[in-house]
């Protein structure tokens, strides 16, 4: 049986369909190849705002790839705004194009937050032609443990999926022994990221269901990228390892604390140091954390269902569809 076939076979089991889903893998197969190379419909989004550098360089990257991008961002930073969203209030617009492979693509800045320009950006802008996929990043800086249910970033990804939408949220980590170049690594690493996200989306998009979905319904995947310094303290695409299919940890990755500002009455300044320098924060108890494995500078992908309901099924499903 060739890798292909028992790959089929092998989801087909985990997902309990069995010898009928196998009986079909045939025409399955021959579905699928005639879509494996066409463009996906892409809306990208960041909660750094639309001139958001790791954004720029995905969607460039994805781009040159031919597939076809629409921006749809904050007109500002919005970061740490989770899944809020702007109600009863004016939404102001600001549309804008970019060189997009051979042709133009679109840019909407919106005055709201990344699960208002998810939300903005499926009815408004794409509306009844939905997009094949959801991006958002990438972050500079990771999302993981405590961090994912405060992450703009990851609320835009989970707007997406609850839209039906498969969705993908994008970090790269910041590594701490990079802290005295002000993480300068992280972003060294972006191009390599970009690329790894295209590929991501790619093999989604080859290894898709029957009805050519990328993802099960309701189906977001946080993904962070370990950023992995050689001997002279430089990022080393080669030591990556991964990618490891994980679970939401229990860790912090920002520890807020509320200072005092002298002389004023009730008025403080809010902080929010990255644990492991100066603040000491929680430890990880979880199992197959995402910050474990990104400690261990693996790539850590991370099936989220939006809906709150257990998959058990979901992670031996993904891991099969992430080999090559």
């Amino acid at each position: 049986m060739n890798n292909h076939r028992f790959f089929s076979f092998l989801t087909a089991a985990v997902l309990g369909l069995g010898t009928q889903a196998q009986a079909a893998s045939d025409s399955h197969d021959s579905a699928k190849a005639s879509s494996a190379s066409r463009p996906l419909r892409i809306l990208l989004t960041t909660d750094d705002g639309i001139n958001g550098a790791g954004m720029r360089i995905l969607r460039d990257t994805l781009c040159a790839a031919g597939h076809q991008v629409t921006v749809v961002a904050p007109s500002a930073d919005r970061s740490g705004t989770s899944g809020a969203l702007t109600l009863n209030a004016v939404m102001r617009t600001t549309r804008g194009t970019f060189p997009c492979g051979e042709g133009t693509g679109a840019s909407w800045a919106v005055t709201g937050t990344p699960a208002d320009s998810v939300l903005f950006g499926l009815a408004v802008v794409f509306g009844e032609q939905r997009p094949d996929l959801v991006i958002s990043g990438m972050n500079y800086g990771q999302n993981v443990g405590r961090a994912v249910n405060h992450s703009g970033t990851v609320g835009a990804a989970v707007a997406g999926a609850e839209e039906g939408i498969p969705s993908i949220a994008v970090s790269i980590g910041l590594n701490l022994a990079d802290s005295g170049t002000g993480f300068s690594q992280t972003l060294a690493a972006a191009p390599q990221v970009a690329t790894y996200v295209k590929n991501l989306a790619e093999q989604l998009r080859d290894t898709a269901d029957r009805e050519g979905r990328l993802l099960p319904d309701r189906i977001a995947l946080n993904v962070n990228y370990p950023v992995v310094l050689n001997e002279a303290g430089l990022f080393d695409a080669s030591q990556v390892d991964g990618p490891t299919v994980t679970s939401v940890g229990h860790a912090e990755v920002v520890r807020p604390t509320y200072l005092p500002i002298p002389n004023t009455t009730d008025t403080y300044v809010a902080q929010g140091p990255i644990c492991g320098l100066a603040t000491a924060c929680a430890p990880e108890t979880e199992d197959d954390a995402d910050t474990t494995a990104l400690a261990q500078g693996e790539i850590s992908i991370t099936p989220i269902a939006v809906d709150g309901t257990a998959r058990p099924s979901l992670k031996p499903l993904l891991r099969v569809r992430l080999r090559r």
